[in-house]
C-alpha cells in the first residue's frame, strides 16, 4: 500500500521546505530552471518510475510554494515551473541574491504566456522520451549536452548523445521544427550544419535530427532535403552528414500519456536521407558510419 501523500504548506518557512525536500526534488528545481517549463509527463519520464507518484510529489511541490503550474484552455496537461520560492533556494545554492517576489513571479508568468513555449516544450519532450526509453534499455544512457555560444553559424535547438554499454555513441543535434518555416528554408539548414560539421573536427561525429509536426510535412518535406543534401554532398566533395528526419504526435511533442509512445531509442521511424528504408535511433552510428565511408 502507498503511504499516504503529506501536503505541503506554502508558509515561507525555511525549515518546512528544507525539511522535506529530497535529493530529486533539487534535480527537478535545477532541470526547470535549465529548460523553463515541462509538463508533468516530462518530469515524470525523467524522474518517477508512475505518474501516480509525479503527480502526488509535483502536487506538493507545488503546494510548498517551489513550483507554479498552469493548464491551457485546449490542453489538461498542467506546465510546471519554477516559483518563486524555488528560483531563491536555487540562488541561495549558488550563493546568489534571491529575486524579489515580483520578479520571481513575472518570471514564472512568462515562461507559460512566452510566445516561445510551444518550441521550448517540443524540445524538452524529445529528451523525455529519450530518457522514458532509456529507463527500459539497462544497456543504454542519455545525455543532454549544454548549448554553446557560436558567434557564426547555425545554432541548433538542442544537442545531445546516446550511449551505449559497448561503448557505441550517436552524437546529434536536433532541429525541432514547429511548421513556421517554409521546406525550402528548413532544408536549407541542412548545408549549414554540413559546414560546422566539416570546420568543427570534435563534431564530425554528429548527425542531424530534425523533428517535424505532421506526417503531411514529412512527406512533403523529406523530397525537397533529399534534393539539397545530395547537392551539398557533391558540392563538399567529402564525407557526407547523416540526416534523418521524422514526425511526431501532439502527445509527443508535450510527451502527454508516455504509456502510448512508441520507443524512442529502438522503433525505426527515421527517414535517413540517402536512404530508402526507416530506421532506429540505435542503427544511427553504424549508418552514419557507413555514409561518411561511402565514395561521391
Amino acid at each position: 500500500m502507498c503511504a499516504k501523500r503529506i501536503p505541503g504548506t506554502n508558509t515561507g518557512d525555511f525549515n518546512e521546505i528544507t525539511n522535506r525536500l529530497t535529493s530529486r526534488d533539487f534535480d527537478i528545481l535545477e532541470t526547470l530552471e535549465k529548460y523553463k517549463i515541462m509538463t508533468a509527463g516530462m518530469i515524470e519520464a525523467q524522474f518517477f518510475p508512475s505518474r501516480h507518484q509525479a503527480g502526488a510529489r509535483l502536487l506538493t511541490l507545488h503546494e510548498l510554494g517551489l513550483l507554479e503550474r498552469w493548464r491551457s484552455p485546449e490542453s489538461k496537461a498542467y506546465r510546471y515551473v519554477l516559483a518563486w520560492r524555488g528560483q531563491c533556494i536555487l540562488a541561495l545554492i549558488r550563493g546568489d541574491k534571491p529575486p524579489t517576489k515580483l520578479a520571481g513571479t513575472h518570471a514564472a508568468q512568462h515562461q507559460f504566456l512566452s510566445r516561445n513555449r510551444p518550441h521550448t516544450e517540443g524540445i524538452n519532450a524529445f529528451f523525455s522520451r529519450l530518457h522514458l526509453s532509456a529507463r527500459n534499455h539497462t544497456d543504454v544512457r542519455v545525455r543532454r549536452l549544454n548549448e554553446e555560444l557560436w558567434i557564426t553559424g547555425i545554432v541548433p535547438d538542442a544537442q545531445g548523445d546516446i550511449t551505449w554499454a559497448d561503448g557505441t555513441t550517436l552524437r546529434f543535434w536536433l532541429e525541432h521544427d514547429r511548421g513556421t518555416e517554409t521546406l525550402a528554408y528548413l532544408a536549407r539548414k541542412i548545408n549549414g550544419y554540413r559546414e560546422r560539421d566539416s570546420r568543427r573536427p570534435a563534431e564530425k561525429a554528429s548527425v542531424l535530427l530534425i523533428e517535424l509536426p505532421s506526417e503531411r510535412r514529412l512527406r512533403n518535406f523529406l523530397p525537397i532535403a533529399s534534393k539539397v543534401w545530395k547537392a551539398e554532398s557533391i558540392a563538399w566533395r567529402s564525407p557526407r552528414l547523416t540526416v534523418a528526419v521524422c514526425a511526431s504526435s501532439a502527445n509527443e511533442r508535450t510527451c502527454t500519456n508516455p504509456e502510448t509512445f512508441r520507443d524512442a531509442i529502438t522503433n525505426p521511424h527515421w527517414h535517413i536521407l540517402g536512404r530508402t528504408t526507416t530506421h532506429s535511433l540505435a542503427e544511427l552510428p553504424a549508418i552514419a558510419k557507413a555514409l561518411r565511408n561511402q565514395r561521391i
